[in-house]
């Protein structure tokens, strides 16, 4: 299979991963069952609502996920007999649950643009029963003096979270959350723990009603302590630093590993192929003899085709007959002679 497609699927599937993972930091952090003069919607009218927190530090989609008032036990015995009849996954079910029982479930729907819940805030829907109002209006109500139970899954059917309003929640009170760091410290918990939530009446700052608001505290104590522990800030400087110097030694050793998964071929690791050395080819006689003789042959003519001599020229006078050439009457032309023919 080819490297590139190997490493998009690996990137794919991790980043899958951590989107499931983010949408597990939602939180149910506010209810109020019996609104009279409290928070309302864009349309100026007042009715039950609920919030839902971002913990994490990152954006979430809450698109696709369900809100409903089914207990668990109801959607787990719904699962187990409807997943014995089909193939179907857990989502599928979820989603055709809503469209038999539209009053109790509700499917966040596509395409809003505020359904991506920005870290560390807050969004609000309205139990209002119409669900026609807006993406942000449920189809159920919550009903005041009974225990209303609410639960947030997931878009593959796994339960995020989940909490039991008491049905002795006075009008225009707040069901809660104790703090923000209630929530950071019990991550995966999944199910209702009655100790982190309180009731709310407004009457002082930890117990303000924040719909679509941060928990109003004076102090963060973790921070607080952190300080005190460390005014100079040395100790987070250390930490910092070795947590870029850990994540770099991660992806060196993560790079590392894959470059030795890829060299190798079906399981094994290539060898280079020996380098085979070239046997020398014996010449034979023939044309090459020849030519070098001809070489030969050629040098030997080159030095040796003078004999010596002694550099004097030698005139000898002896004859008196001179040549052609050292005879000036033989280099005159003639003159012609002209016949009269009178």
């Amino acid at each position: 299979m080819n490297k590139k497609i190997i490493l998009t699927l690996i990137a794919v599937v991790a980043a899958m991963t951590a989107m499931a993972q983010g949408r597990l930091d939602l939180r149910i952090n506010e209810v109020m069952v019996q609104n009279d003069s409290n928070y309302v919607d864009a349309d100026g009218h007042r009715s039950a609502w609920i919030e839902i927190f971002n913990a994490s530090h990152s954006t979430n989609a809450i698109e696709k996920m369900f809100i409903t008032t089914f207990k668990q036990d109801y959607i787990q015995n719904y699962f187990k007999v409807e997943e014995s009849k089909s193939n179907k996954k857990r989502n599928q079910l979820l989603n055709e649950l809503a469209e038999k029982e539209g009053d109790k479930i509700y499917v966040i729907p596509r395409g809003d643009v505020d359904t991506k819940v920005k870290p560390r805030t807050h969004v609000v829907f309205f139990a209002d029963g119409e669900d026609a109002a807006g993406t942000f209006h449920l189809p159920f109500k919550l009903e005041a003096g009974k225990d209303n139970y609410i639960a947030l899954y997931d878009v593959n059917g796994d339960l995020v979270d989940e909490v039991i309003v008491p049905a002795n929640l006075p009008a225009d009170q707040s069901f809660a959350r104790t703090s923000e760091d209630a929530i950071d410290l019990h991550k995966d918990s999944r199910s209702f723990d009655k100790a982190e939530w309180q009731m709310r009446n407004g009457s002082s700052e930890e117990l303000a009603i924040t719909p679509a608001k941060f928990n109003a505290r004076p102090v963060n104590e973790n921070i607080q302590k952190f300080k005190d522990g460390d005014p100079s800030g040395i100790m987070l400087t250390i930490m910092s630093m070795g947590v870029v110097f850990l994540a770099l030694l991660l992806l060196y050793i993560l790079f590392k590993l894959f470059g030795i998964a890829f060299s190798s071929k079906d399981g094994k690791k290539e060898e280079p192929a020996a380098v085979k050395e070239e046997e020398p080819v014996a010449q034979e006689g023939g044309e090459a003899d020849e030519a070098i003789a001809a070489i030969c042959m050629a040098l030997y003519q080159h030095f040796n085709s003078h004999d010596e001599e002694s550099g004097v020229i030698t005139i000898d006078h002896s004859h008196e007959a001179h040549s052609s050439w050292g005879s000036k009457g033989n280099l005159l032309l003639r003159v012609p002679k002209h016949h009269d023919n009178h």
